[in-house]
């Protein structure tokens, strides 16, 4: 049977998820090694959290890609985004002077796109810190570099597997947290809340999340912020073509339910057709074999559901208690569509994000953030973002305002798998959710709610519907500091305790669209024909891109 019928049921690789880690593993094992991939997604659309939906015909907004930082002209990251489109995604820079703002009670700072002009700026407002603040600047690099040259090496995203040594400010080890190196080294707590605003790109506040990846974050932003060209979409359709072009395929609403393993070796998978029509004759379960399988389902799905129970994994058990022990980190997102232009409101709206917080300490906050949704509390904080402000073919203008939360308060729901169909008290749950989102936003900018013309709300009853990430997270293993401790989390790295079966995405690395695409950089150098981070770079040397045309470009 040939490898580009529709109807084979083998290939080279099948790829559980089409999410960034998926995109990256396909694109590249199919461009430089020739393989036929086959990409399986739950969701009617392609791409993950990179994915993009629409209302109204004419609002349209991301779901996970609200910035990418390091997608300057020469950045390795932009390398890498060339060689997986194949030159198809053009990336925008935010508005430079500031891509983002921190909003604090009673100051604003406004976050530039220039590393030098970050520093000058927070000394204007701190200068009796002026020594901590170039120390930690300098930490920041030195920690990152540390720690990134380790994952171009190694699958394993742990910080005690770095043989090199690294000494930072008042510390002679990378184990340790935000929190520790912010308290230790700065005395004024709103400098400190500054430093840490972007925790919510990780969802972890700083008691609990490593440094490492803190450094990894600021880092990653020291260039500002981009955007993809005709929206993020743009990522998926760009890949797509090069899967197919290699005589493999991409099956929407195909759900993987089991991976097959025979003698403790993976051979195939078994998908439900989600679109199936049995009374019509349609197929509803099919079985598809490879000798690579690679899950870009998470760690947690991957083992405890994809792999069956009856196959041993000597750290489920750990696994499964890491996750009663640190919650994941769910999110409601208001997805809003605006009468009118939001730049005509005086508030200097450029297209930049907003992390707007309700006080300094981050712990506190976060303790709390289930309470806003549950009972009366004030929202604590929020991200705001303006996705019709960052691409330019937007048909008209949106904004999204995204709360962190955990899954407890739609636990009740849980059980329902009807999408939009979970009662009147689930609704005005929502309602409520919504209003104050608003509310709260409007308290910041007044104005902003008279400008509302449509909203929906997604919780993690809408993640978990589409993703099938467990309790609806968006950011896979929580980022705790032990999560980056090999003894504490050995379910995070590419190999698996299953011949023939690898994990790739965010899992494998760190959160986020770049921590996805490294994790997949990882799993790469590790599957069998695969190809290691250097070597990639040096057989893509002569590699040239065009950019797409911004008329062309997949929306």
């Amino acid at each position: 049977m040939s490898a580009n019928s529709d109807t084979s049921n083998e290939y080279d690789i099948i790829l559980i998820g089409s999410g960034m880690g998926a995109l990256t593993v396909g694109s590249i094992m199919a461009q430089l090694r020739g393989k036929r991939v086959l990409m399986l997604e739950r969701h009617y659309v392609m791409g993950g959290f990179t994915h993009e939906f629409g209302r109204k015909q004419k609002y349209s907004w991301d779901v996970g890609i609200h910035y990418v930082g390091d997608m300057h002209e020469g950045a390795m990251l932009r390398r890498l985004s060339d060689i997986i489109s194949r030159g198809g995604v053009r990336w925008n820079q935010m508005p430079a002077d500031c891509f983002e703002k921190f909003v604090y009670p009673d100051f604003t700072f406004r976050v530039p796109a220039s590393e030098e002009e970050y520093i000058k700026r927070l000394l204007e407002l701190f200068p009796a810190e002026e020594t901590a603040i170039r120390a930690y600047f300098d930490d920041v690099r030195t920690m990152n570099g540390w720690f990134g040259r380790h994952n171009m090496k190694s699958p394993e995203p742990y910080v005690d597997r770095v043989r090199q040594k690294l000494k930072i400010s008042g510390f002679e080890t990378a184990d340790i947290t935000a929190a520790d190196y912010l308290n230790k080294n700065f005395k004024d707590p709103k400098l400190r809340a500054l430093l840490a605003s972007q925790w919510g790109d990780y969802g972890i506040p700083p008691s609990k999340s490593p440094f490492v990846l803190h450094c990894s974050v600021v880092y990653h932003y020291f260039h500002g912020g981009y955007y993809p060209e005709g929206g993020s979409g743009s990522i998926a359709e760009s890949v797509k073509p090069i899967i197919e072009e290699h005589g493999g395929r991409v099956l929407l609403s195909h759900e993987v339910e089991e991976i097959l393993i025979e003698n403790g070796e993976a051979k195939g998978v078994r998908v439900r057709n989600l679109r199936a029509r049995p009374a019509k004759g349609d197929q509803e379960v099919f079985e598809f074999f490879a000798p690579t399988i690679i899950s870009n389902a998470g760690a947690h799905v991957t083992y405890n559901k994809l792999v069956p129970q009856t196959v041993e994994i000597p750290f489920r058990d750990q696994l499964n208690e890491f996750f009663k022990k640190h919650s994941v980190v769910s999110s409601v997102t208001l997805y809003l569509g605006l009468k009118g232009d939001p730049r005509e409101l005086p508030h200097e709206f450029r297209g930049e994000n907003h992390w707007i917080f309700a006080g300094y300490d981050h712990d506190t906050n976060f303790a709390g953030d289930a309470e806003w949704i549950t009972g009366d509390a004030p929202v604590s904080g929020a991200y705001m973002s303006f996705p019709s402000l960052k691409n330019n073919q937007a048909k008209a203008h949106t904004a999204e305002i995204i709360g962190l939360t955990e899954f407890a308060p739609f636990q009740k729901w849980a059980d329902s798998t009807t999408w939009k169909k979970r009662g009147e008290d689930y609704e005005a749950l929502k309602e409520k959710i919504a209003q104050k989102l608003i509310a709260y936003v409007d308290s910041h900018y007044p104005g902003f709610a008279g400008l509302v013309d449509f909203y929906e709300l997604s919780t993690p009853l809408t993640t978990n519907f589409f993703t099938g990430h467990f309790k609806g997270s968006i950011y896979g293993v929580p980022s705790v500091r032990e999560r980056f401790v090999s003894s504490e989390a050995p379910w995070c790295q590419t190999n698996t305790p299953v011949k023939g079966l690898y994990l790739t995405g965010a899992d494998t690395s760190s959160p986020g669209i770049a921590g996805a695409l490294m994790g997949a950089m990882a799993t790469i150098g590790t599957i069998p024909d695969g190809i290691g981070f250097i070597r990639l770079l040096k057989e893509t040397k002569e590699m040239e891109f065009t950019a797409a045309d911004p008329e062309t470009a997949a929306v």
